[in-house]
């Protein structure tokens, strides 16, 4: 960079100090114009909060650093606690992080040009060592900076999060509350996707030697940085490690939802089985905002359903379960079909054999895997399963009732009923 005035000859010790705090108010708004031209973040901001704040912080820090350069001591807490204070504000006001702490290297660097452009030859100690002091001052400044900025995000993640949890009652309530989504910073949508998710274990959480609840809780907190990244933090969710709701805004009806509507809910499903490491099985219903409360109850039991007929991890329709769903109302056919398995009730190695071979997609390879048996054992199994049945298992004609009776088996134990 050029000088901005006259260069002089020998600015070592004491003449680089006095050369700094004279160009204290030159180098303000040669800062603050860097500030606005380079961070667009900076450029948004009300000129009277750049001309007072934003201002005052340019010129404490060249303050700061001055005093630095005379005494070879760091600035003390009182100074650093400014630093914070300065940080937590910008934090109120949404600026990024990485935005705060780049003005601080962007001034120091143009600082630093505008003192290298006037020293001489002879100046090169002192400005060796001013840049050796620069970098330890920079290193306390983004150390309380990065501080302040994230105290105060702490507490506003946990301030939105309570808002949002009160939105998410308030829904589940059955009431549309758009004050609550106000105070959430959401706007309510048209309508939502309310799906309920069944999480299987990660295989850590059976690892022996391993923490089963670190890991448990390691694979939630992927599937929550996932869901917030794909639904850019506006999606609403009760999650615990095993399963619960997820309420997915929508920009679209409940009656538009088209087959992309539901492509791009399954790629969100393939996305958050990939975040955890481990199978997740789904069931959706869209649903207006003031429909949710009475729709949560149907995704619950539809992913209930789901993984007790053994279906494969995926996402499921009140379409896809439709029998399934109608069988597990209570009455005679449920009860007759319930009675189709009870010649396993004998067998609990067929039962368990056909419940994974349903649930792995018919792979006979997977199931036995998942059984650590022999797949040629899996064939014996699934033939025996037949001749005491009379339904197979490969025979797709077969597979409807399969699932059918493995429901009604399951929901007719009255702690299975929802």
């Amino acid at each position: 960079m050029s000088a901005y005035s006259a260069s002089p000859t020998g600015i070592g010790g004491e003449g680089l100090r006095e050369y700094l705090l004279g160009s204290a108010r030159r180098l303000e708004a040669a800062v603050l114009e860097r500030l606005t031209a380079e961070l667009p973040v900076y450029r948004k901001l009300p000129a009277e909060q750049l001309s007072g704040d934003v201002t005052r912080m340019i010129r404490r820090s060249i303050n700061d650093f001055v005093q630095a350069l005379r005494s070879g001591r760091m600035v003390g807490p009182e100074e650093l606690a400014l630093l914070t204070s300065s940080a937590t504000r910008r934090a109120e006001e949404g600026l990024p992080a990485e935005a705060i702490v780049s003005a601080y290297f962007l001034g120091a660097r143009l600082c630093c040009d505008d003192v290298a452009a006037t020293a001489s030859p002879e100046d090169l100690p002192a400005v060796n060592a001013m840049y050796s002091l620069l970098l330890e001052y920079l290193q306390h400044v983004t150390t309380a900076v990065t501080a302040g900025y994230l105290q105060q995000m702490q507490i506003t993640v946990g301030e939105r999060h309570g808002a949002r949890q009160l939105l998410l009652t308030a829904l589940l309530e059955g009431r549309v509350d758009e004050e609550a989504a106000r105070e959430a910073g959401l706007t309510l949508p048209p309508s939502y996707l309310v799906i309920a998710l069944a999480i299987a274990p990660h295989a850590d959480e059976h690892t022996p030697g391993v923490d089963a609840n670190a890991a448990a809780m390691r694979k939630l907190r992927r599937l929550r940085t996932e869901l917030a990244l794909h639904s850019r933090g506006a999606a609403l969710s009760s999650l615990t490690t095993d399963g619960g709701l997820v309420l997915l805004p929508s920009d679209t009806g409940p009656t538009g939802f088209a087959p992309s509507h539901w492509n791009d809910a399954r790629s969100l499903l393939s996305r958050l089985q990939r975040a955890a490491g481990a199978t997740v099985l789904a069931a959706a219903v869209p649903a207006l905002p003031g429909d949710v409360a009475e729709t949560c109850p149907v995704v619950t039991e539809l992913a209930h359903i789901a993984t007790a007929s053994a279906h494969p991890p995926g996402l499921y329709r009140l379409e896809d379960l439709a029998l399934e769903y109608q069988l597990s109302r209570p009455g005679p056919a449920r009860a007759h079909v319930a009675r189709l398995l009870d010649p396993l009730d004998a067998h609990a190695d067929l039962l368990l054999t056909l419940t994974a071979f349903l649930r792995h997609g018919l792979d006979r390879r997977a199931t036995a895997e998942a059984l650590n048996v022999h797949p040629n054992t899996v064939l014996y199994r699934l033939r025996k399963i037949t001749g005491l049945t009379g339904l197979d298992a490969t025979r797709p004609t077969d597979l409807p009732v399969l699932h059918a009776a493995l429901t009604c088996r399951i929901l007719r134990e009255p702690r299975h009923n929802c």
